[in-house]
């Protein structure tokens, strides 16, 4: 924001000479003025006259309105669009309205370097404005600036009609105040002032945003300085880790080393020992292939004799099977039998049981035949009654049809008879107005008459009526300006409160403008999340699966959101996602942008968290379970379930600590004031100056700043319908005071008419004799007329009461036809649903019998079924007899072969035996071979497995060996040679002992050093080694950039410190200078003040013959806001305030204020409007020489109707209006005719 003090600190300076003056003016399509119209002016006095509604005064209005007029009703419209003019009978309404004045700038008065300067203004039909300096585009603001503290603006005092006097000095003594301030030179400077306030208000709100941001930089730095502090610690654990580790390295490359060679020269002992093995092992194998080959031998000849017998045993078992085989089917065919005969049996009571079901079905259908007929008969009958309804539903429609058509008639009837009686009772008030004012005439000519005959006295009696009715008029005039007073003061207390209104409409709109700025801007989140936020705004598509960051997903009641973020912590800003592939995705793209870290929740693998003991919720201080608190759309409650749903929300502090000791609950438990007690115990709490982060209050409190400003501009609203109608009474109110002038006039013009009637009466007398005779005949011919017509009035009067009872008889008729109709369908509709009942019972019947003339088709297809059944289980049970003795033959003769097969099988087993005891013998000796040969092979392989043992363990030595050297040579790029010596160079000579050397007091110290410590043991080297592990997985994931984003952030937090030093030093440079620029201005208003109290009280005595005037601060604390009060004293008269004075009075004080004020500093030029017209001949005369006094240095153009001030013009410009609604101009030069 720019402040810069040095705009307001100029003093407002009193000397400034003008050399300027109003040299023309055109005006085009604006109000009556339709074509192009210049108006050609002088230094010195121009009058503009013409009749009442030609449309002078729209000159005055055109000047007020090029300088920038924005009330349409200050130039007498209803709104500025009909400033255009409107058309006539031959042309067409203007397209555009303009108006141009131009100003000789000989000397350089105003704030250009030109000789002229013209200044415009445009309007379109389409409702465009525009302001122009020289032809050239500029801001109304260039326009006021151009003339402030010159006297000419639309505020100032160069533009005077009588409304703008009566404002003057009817107003409240504040809102009379900008006159002098006007002639005082601070306008300017109240202006730079107000905008200055303006803009320090601006700049306090940037202050509170530049706290806000400082706030959350200072947080974030914070974390980020124990993420530095983390990153430190974690490189110097992985700094000592590498020496440990690379100590450790050398120490196991030694020993393995030395393990290498003890295994191979066990490998050489080992196979010496396994070539002796192997020699008993071929000697061995010999014996036992010898034994093999007659093992085979007498193996072949056993098993070519199993095969016989296997042989004998097949056909024996073969025999034995079809035995069973024969004796199973007989019994068979004997179950079989019996089968058959129970299958039969159960065919024939089948056979019973559907005689019976189809004797019942055919009873049914008898009953149901006989129903159908009955209901058929009685659908019938309902049909008949349902036309029978409906015609006569049709032919009562018919009836009302007819009756309305009647009722029609008869209402046309009645309009007539009504016109006809409107026009008779017209005309019988016509004579009763007539017949009053012909008696109101006649008693007026007896009165002329009386007075005619008694003129002196009539006249007299006239004479003090007349100061009567003057009296009248000068008290009505004091109950005007009393109740305009009452009305003003409404006026200004309403602008009051709708100022207050708006100041409040303008913090709120402000707030909520940074609101929405930080919203916009994703200000109070972590850089990441601002990232992926900002990103999302720009490619949506990209990001489509960001549902949003949690803080604007939730709502929840403001009385729970200091728990629920206490609760949430910095989950708070989470990003909630659609799936994990999302969140993966956002991931990405925060590495390659190298953007920050965010914790993202992804819909689909999150899991919920319940709070499982319900009976908890009930006890006393317990608010509820914080996920039910929060409010979301339902897809995301997993994500609420899984933050909040294991946490309960408790009233207070003593609340969570007394529930923990009784119940130990298994959720954390949160205060509404934003102490969290854990399920461990540990308690957190304290002050917290920043409350909450604001994120989770910040969507509610957009809401409710912008329903504050709705309701604030509804009450704007509201307060300007009002202001507007108090306006428009003080408007009405001001034209009866503007009228009242005039009347006292007629009042004073009736006076001295009464006198010349005193020589009038005696030759009125015989004239009104003569009128009053012919007013009383037409009375009496106006009375007999009058009876007439009553007459037939009465006549008619008749008629409409017959037609009025007729249309009640036919609205009776159609109400009663209606109810019938209505009631005829109720029973129409009763009976069409009964029939509809009907036939769908008949449906179901007839679908019913259907179905039993199927079922008794079903069952005789099934007895026919049955019988043939029986028939085929009786051949069955035939043939089973004779299948039955062929199958006793059979068995017979399978027996006697099953006992020869026995007596060849066991010959042939006896020669299988013999063969089995010489292999067995044989297999004796192989096994003592084998024996012996299998004791060989175990040592032989034993020894082989060592071998093979070795061997590995050979081979692992080597590649342990090469691992450890390129685990060295790749961790820390050195050569295992390289790592020995510089562990060599490190180790102390009083320290290189065995390996199992207990350590010196002195290893912590050199341990924490970082140096080598190869004279401690190898298990404590690597205990120690694991604790650094443990201690470097401990701490998880270290952010190492934080040491250099940590430094980002101090200088980004150091810089917004000094941003926020320069704009409170703006701040109060601006206060001092204000206070300075209010200092000077308060002198130059007090002395200003000073000159025109004193040259006020000049021209007043001048203009009042006498008297004497002050000027009084309404209060003396606040100079430069007090109003000015006028206190006048007229010769005579005692001191009053200008409220009390007459209207001739109020206005010499308007014009000497006026005139004083010129003193000090004239205008360029000044506009008076009527300002002229309630002043008697006496005052036109004292002010039109006033005028021309101040006429040599101010330039006057004057809109009157009084012939005195014409009498003091140069020029004049009358303006006539030839055709309806076009005003025309006509000048005159009066110096060239004296």
């Amino acid at each position: 924001m720019d402040i810069h003090p040095s705009s307001i600190e100029e003093a407002p300076s009193l000397d400034k000479e003008l050399f300027v003056h109003l040299n023309r003016i055109r005006i085009q399509g604006f109000k009556s003025f339709a074509d192009s119209t210049e108006l050609f002016l002088e230094p010195g006095i121009t009058t503009v006259v013409g009749p009442n509604g030609c449309g002078k005064s729209n000159v005055s209005d055109a000047i007020r309105w090029v300088l920038g007029e924005q009330r349409a009703r200050s130039l007498r419209c209803p709104n500025m669009m009909s400033v255009l003019f409107n058309g006539g009978s031959n042309l067409e309404p203007a397209k555009k309205a303009e108006v141009s004045l131009r100003f000789a700038n000989t000397e350089g008065s105003l704030s250009l370097e030109s000789p002229e300067v013209e200044i415009s203004r445009q309007l379109t039909k389409e409702g465009e404005s525009h302001y122009f300096i020289n032809q050239t585009l500029c801001r109304l603001k260039d326009v006021v600036e151009l003339f402030m503290d010159t006297g000419v603006g639309v505020s100032a005092y160069s533009v005077m009609e009588q409304s703008k006097i009566d404002l003057i000095l009817n107003t409240h003594p504040e809102e009379r105040r900008f006159l002098f301030d006007e002639v005082a030179g601070i306008t300017k400077y109240k202006q730079r002032k107000r905008e200055a306030l303006k803009k320090l208000g601006e700049t306090e709100s940037n202050i509170v945003r530049i706290n806000d941001v400082i706030h959350e930089l200072q947080r974030e730095t914070a974390e980020l300085k124990g993420q530095a502090s983390q990153a430190e610690h974690y490189q110097q654990l992985q700094d000592q880790l590498r020496q440990l580790e690379l100590d450790l390295s050398c120490r196991e490359y030694s020993q393995f080393i030395k393990e290498l060679n003890e295994t191979q020269e066990n490998l050489d002992q080992i196979l010496a020992a396994s070539a002796e093995a192997n020699q008993t092992i071929q000697e061995t194998e010999q014996q036992i292939d010898a034994a093999e080959v007659r093992q085979a031998e007498l193996d072949q000849e056993i098993k070519r004799e199993s095969i016989v017998v296997r042989d004998f045993e097949s056909q024996i078992e073969k025999t034995e099977r079809q035995i069973a085989l024969f004796k199973e089917r007989q019994l068979n065919i004997q179950q079989q039998r019996q089968r058959a005969a129970q299958a039969v049996e159960s065919l024939q009571k089948q056979l019973q049981d559907l005689e019976e079901q189809r004797k019942s079905h055919l009873q049914e259908q008898t009953e149901i035949d006989v129903t159908l007929k009955l209901e058929e008969s009685k659908l019938t009958a309902r049909k008949r009654v349902l036309s029978e309804l409906v015609k006569r539903i049709q032919e009562t429609e018919q009836s009302v049809s007819q009756a309305q058509t009647d009722l029609y008639t008869a209402t046309n009837q009645i309009a007539q008879t009504e016109s006809q009686l409107a026009s008779l009772n017209s005309k019988l008030e016509y004579s009763a107005e007539h017949l009053n004012r012909i008696q109101e005439q006649t008693q007026t000519l007896a009165e002329t008459l009386t007075v005619a005959q008694t003129a002196a006295t009539e006249s007299n009696r006239q004479t003090q009526k007349a100061k009567a009715d003057l009296l009248q008029v000068d008290t009505e005039k004091e109950r005007v300006i009393q109740q305009l007073e009452t009305l003003q003061n409404s006026l200004r207390k309403l602008e009051s409160e709708i100022s207050g209104i708006q100041d409040s409409l303008g913090v709120s709109a402000s707030r909520l403008k940074s609101l929405k700025d930080l919203q916009s801007t994703y200000e109070g989140f972590y850089t990441g999340v601002r990232a992926i936020l900002k990103a999302k705004s720009v490619d949506p598509g990209q990001f489509g699966g960001i549902c949003g960051v949690l803080a604007e997903l939730i709502v929840t009641d403001p009385d729970y959101e200091m728990a629920i973020e206490v609760a949430l912590g910095s989950a708070i800003q989470n990003i909630v996602t659609e799936t994990a592939e999302d969140a993966q995705s956002a991931i990405n793209f925060l590495k390659r942008t190298r953007a920050g870290r965010v914790t993202f929740l992804p819909l689909d693998i999150l899991r919920p968290r319940y709070f499982d003991d319900d009976s908890l919720l009930h006890r006393p201080g317990i608010i509820g379970v914080a996920s039910e608190l929060v409010g979301c759309d339902p897809k995301y409650e997993v994500a609420i379930d899984q933050l909040l749903g294991n946490t309960l929300v408790v009233e207070d502090l003593d609340t969570a600590i007394n529930l923990t000791r009784r119940y130990r609950p298994s959720a954390r438990l949160v205060t509404l004031e934003g102490e969290v007690l854990n399920t461990s115990g540990a308690v957190t709490g304290g002050h917290n100056s920043r409350q909450s982060s604001g994120l989770l209050s910040r969507s509610r409190e957009l809401e409710e700043l912008q329903e504050q400003i709705d309701h604030l501009s509804k009450r704007i609203g509201q307060k300007d319908t009002k202001r507007n109608r108090v306006v428009t009474e003080i408007t009405d109110l001001q034209q009866q005071r503007q009228a009242l002038p005039s009347q006292w006039q007629d009042l004073q013009i009736a006076h001295r008419g009464h006198l010349k009637d005193l020589e009038q009466a005696q030759t009125r007398v015989d004239e009104i004799s003569s009128q009053l005779a012919k007013v009383e005949s037409e009375g009496q011919g106006l009375h007999t007329q009058t009876t007439e017509i009553e007459v037939t009035r009465d006549e008619l009067q008749a008629q409409l009461e017959e037609a009025g009872k007729t249309r009640n008889l036919l609205h009776r008729r159609i109400t009663r036809m209606t109810e019938q109709i209505q009631s005829e369908r109720s029973k129409k509709q009763e009976v069409d649903q009964a029939s509809q009942e009907l036939e769908i019972a008949l449906v179901g019947k007839r679908e019913k019998l259907q179905g039993i003339l199927g079922a008794l088709a079903r069952l005789d297809q099934s007895r026919t079924q049955i019988e043939e059944s029986i028939a085929d289980h009786q051949k069955i049970i035939d043939s089973d007899e004779a299948s039955k003795q062929e199958i006793s033959e059979q068995i017979e003769v399978t027996q006697r072969a099953f006992l020869q097969l026995e007596q060849d099988k066991f010959t042939v087993a006896e020669k299988v035996e013999q063969l089995e005891t010489e292999r067995t013998e044989l297999l004796a000796t192989a096994t003592k071979a084998q024996k012996l040969h299998r004791q060989m092979r175990r040592q032989y392989e034993k020894q082989n497995q060592m071998r093979h043992q070795l061997e590995v363990t050979h081979t692992q030595l080597q590649m342990q060996i090469k691992a450890i050297s390129a685990n060295i040579q790749d961790k820390y790029q050195v050569s295992i040679e390289e790592a020995n010596m510089q562990v060599y160079i490190r180790e102390p000579e009083d320290a290189r002992e065995p390996e199992d050397t207990l350590a010196s007091s002195d290893s912590d110290q050199a341990e924490d050093n970082g140096q080598p410590v190869k004279h401690i043991s190898r298990f404590e080297l690597v205990t120690h080694i694991e604790e650094i592990k443990n201690q470097v997985n401990e701490m998880g994931v270290v952010n190492m950039k934080a040491i250099e984003a940590y430094q980002e952030h101090k200088e980004r937090e150091d810089f917004l410190v000094s941003q926020r030093e320069d704009l409170q030093k703006s701040l109060d440079s601006t206060y001092k200078a204000i206070q300075k620029i209010n200092q000077t201005s308060r002198e130059a208003f007090l002395d200003t003040f000073g000159q025109i109290q004193h040259n006020f009280q000049e021209v007043f005595a001048e203009l009042f013959d006498g008297g004497e005037t002050e000027l009084r601060l309404t209060e003396e604390e606040d100079i430069l806001e007090a109003g000015v009060d006028i206190i006048a004293c007229p010769p005579g008269k005692r001191p009053q305030t200008i409220a009390q004075l007459s209207g001739g009075e109020r206005s010499l004080v308007a014009v000497a204020l006026l005139f004083a004020i010129f003193k000090i500093k004239p205008t360029p030029f000044c506009v008076m409007d009527e300002v002229d017209a309630a002043l008697d001949e006496s005052n036109v005369l004292r002010f039109t020489n006033l005028v021309k006094k101040y006429a040599e240095q101010t330039q006057f153009i004057i809109i009157t109707h009084n012939k005195r001030t014409m009498e003091t013009a140069d020029v004049m410009y009358g303006v006539t209006m030839e055709q309806a609604g076009i005003s025309k101009l006509v000048s005159a030069k009066l110096s060239d005719y004296t």
